[in-house]
């Protein structure tokens, strides 16, 4: 196992030789393909699947059992938990009719799609406002220690 990695790391030093550097880039790529394969198992299980069973809720609420008796009750959920079920599964609806470029976007299917389009613009600006809040937070943190702890200028 050892003489396989050591081939693979000579190989990818080739890149170094201008005439066969060419070589490298087949230790490279079979690295790369193995980590894709290696991780997809990982991320498929603990992302993806996440978002699917997040996106596939039940709107209003569950059939639930009873494990001591087995028979079964309608439980309904609370009334925000209904509206969050219903934004996500009409975003999520919209969103992919947008996708959909198949069909021209007019009419209902056009309105649909634009419905898609706001779902994706608040999602997106959701995100980057959170990236953007999180660096201000390491900034604030940042600059409360070098003023306050290691200079001492603020109390």
């Amino acid at each position: 196992m050892l003489w396989v990695g050591a081939t693979l790391g000579f190989l990818m030093l080739l890149r170094l030789i201008p005439k066969i550097g060419w070589i490298s880039r087949w230790p490279l790529s079979f690295i790369v393909g193995c980590t894709a394969g290696l991780y997809l198992i990982n991320y498929f299980s603990s992302n993806m699947m996440r978002q699917v069973q997040d996106t596939i809720m039940p709107l209003f609420g569950a059939w639930l059992a009873d494990p001591t008796t087995g028979q079964t009750a309608f439980s309904a959920f609370p009334a925000y938990d209904v509206v969050g079920n219903v934004v996500v599964a009409v975003g999520t609806f919209a969103g992919l009719v947008y996708f959909f470029f198949s069909k021209e976007h007019k009419g209902a299917f056009g309105a649909t799609a634009r419905v898609g389009i706001f779902f994706l613009m608040i999602t997106f600006g959701a995100s980057f406002g959170y990236t953007v809040m999180s660096r201000m937070s390491l900034l604030i943190g940042r600059i409360d220690f070098l003023f306050g702890d290691w200079l001492g200028m603020i109390r």
